[in-house]
């Protein structure tokens, strides 16, 4: 879009390109209300949104609780056809996106991820093109689910011992658009919130907005920002004007 734009009149440009988003869940977060948000951030909508909770980063002591406690939230996640209404997630966009987003699980486990829930098609006979929700566990920071945007219901599991590795993990990425922190230590909460590089950052909730505040990333998420006065001022020209008075 940039290219085109200077090939054509320098219009203004504003571009928000997707992201990795991750979560972060310290050993003394309140698991449930994390497990509830980390679920609903990475299922609501299949896992086609720009900012969805892709990469979930949590303290080593507390794995196995949240994952546990994500599963019992996605079991309460209705999947099926959109024009049911008890229908909570539906079908991916066509089949070419849902081969490709099995393909990156299937590449997960052949770099050695684990599925800790779903990782296949579902409701085939429907001839509707539904992947199960999935969690990928024992995921590293180089594998190409934890690196590449999937625009799909997969959540990447990494773990770590402290704050500083928690940092270092979340900034590990070439996207920008969001991330969450979940701690009851809002001395925490803050540090983290400051350091990590990433236009919204959620502190022990996910996905809140407003038409007042911005929204944008930093990085391959993209420049410009929308909402807010600040969109705003993107198409606008400030003009300069001195006077003399004789």
């Amino acid at each position: 879009m940039l290219r085109y734009a200077g090939e054509s009149n320098l219009k203004r440009v504003a571009l928000e390109c997707g992201g990795k988003t991750p979560q972060v869940v310290f050993a003394d977060a309140d698991l449930a209300a994390a497990a509830e948000g980390i679920a609903w951030g990475i299922y609501y909508n299949s896992g086609e949104t720009c900012h969805a909770g892709s990469r979930l980063i949590v303290h080593e002591s507390a794995k196995d609780k949240l994952l546990a406690a994500i599963a019992r939230v996605t079991a309460t996640i209705t999947l099926g056809s959109p024009l049911d209404p008890a229908t909570q997630m539906g079908a991916l966009i066509d089949e070419g996106h849902m081969r490709r987003v099995l393909g990156y699980i299937e590449g997960g486990v052949a770099q050695g991820a684990r599925i800790a829930l779903g990782g296949h098609r579902a409701l085939k006979e429907t001839g509707g093109f539904y992947v199960e929700a999935t969690m990928l566990d024992g995921v590293r920071p180089e594998m190409k689910v934890a690196r590449e945007e999937i625009f799909g219901p997969v959540l990447a599991v990494m773990t770590f011992a402290d704050e500083t590795e928690a940092l270092r993990l979340a900034n590990d990425t070439p996207y920008g658009l969001a991330a969450a922190v979940w701690t009851h230590d809002m001395n925490v909460a803050h540090r983290l919130a400051s350091a990590v590089r990433g236009g919204t950052v959620w502190v022990n909730a996910f996905d809140r907005s407003s038409m007042a505040t911005p929204f944008g990333g930093f990085k391959l998420s993209g420049s410009g920002r929308d909402r807010s006065p600040h969109a705003i001022d993107k198409y606008c020209d400030l003009k300069t004007i001195w006077t003399a008075y004789r």
